[in-house]
């Protein structure tokens, strides 16, 4: 929807440019066709320059900060220690270890699913998950040595159960899950704690320069013209 938008909104500039262009050209007595010319094109290169700037910051960021651009519908980033802590979807938190991937079940080799709060203290995770075995939220450890898993509430009778029949229930985790980006332990704070931003930076500026770049050029183009007399064109 916003890159139509955006299409719109260059097409709409691009045609009030042309006939302004027009009009100056009439009103000096030069035909002005690199005016026009320039006028209508720059909409569509300051469009283009904005969709390449946006692909190389992928680029920066998927390769050279290891973390998701900030567009993403699943966001992650990179620890230290070579885990990846993200987040499917936005509400079904993970971290993973280095070459593994995440899998069906909430705990598999090398990772842990269904994540509500987590602590990193090296070698140690820690926090709590929806055990989708037990329909519990469970609190648990894992060794990033061994790559072992250890729950620690196994005998806990207060956990609470997710009823997934009830809706009501699921009402109830869905609520909790959207509120548990402000829990103090909440796996988001480990993913804002570790996200780098300097690649937002490298964005902003890649967008300034080169629209700024487009816009001089058409500002000389106009500015150019109006030094010329109708015997030079």
């Amino acid at each position: 929807m916003g890159s139509v938008c955006a299409l719109v909104l260059a097409c709409i500039l691009s045609v009030v440019l042309y006939f302004a262009a027009r009009r100056r050209s009439r009103n000096s007595g030069l035909k002005g066709h690199r005016l026009t010319a320039v006028s209508a094109c720059a909409p569509f290169l300051g469009l283009f320059w904005l969709a390449a700037a946006l692909l190389i910051h992928v680029q920066i960021s998927n390769g050279l900060a290891h973390q998701d651009c900030g567009l993403s519908g699943d966001p992650y980033v990179t620890l230290p220690n070579g885990y990846i802590v993200g987040s499917h979807n936005t509400y079904d938190g993970y971290f993973v270890a280095p070459a593994f991937q995440t899998d069906v079940p909430t705990v598999g080799p090398g990772y842990v699913r269904s994540l509500i709060d987590l602590r990193f203290s090296d070698p140690y995770f820690s926090g709590t998950l929806l055990d989708l075995k037990t329909y519990k939220v469970r609190k648990f450890v894992f060794d990033t040595r061994t790559r072992t898993l250890d729950f620690k509430d196994a005998t806990d009778p207060n956990a609470p159960t997710l009823n997934y029949s009830d809706p009501a229930a699921m009402d109830a985790f869905t609520a909790a899950q959207t509120s548990v980006h402000q829990d103090a332990d909440s796996y988001w704070k480990l993913y804002e704690r570790y996200r780098h931003h300097w690649p937002s930076y490298v964005l902003v500026f890649m967008i300034l320069v080169g629209e700024g770049i487009i816009a001089f050029w058409v500002w000389k183009t106009w500015k150019d013209t109006s030094t010329r007399s109708p015997a030079d064109s």
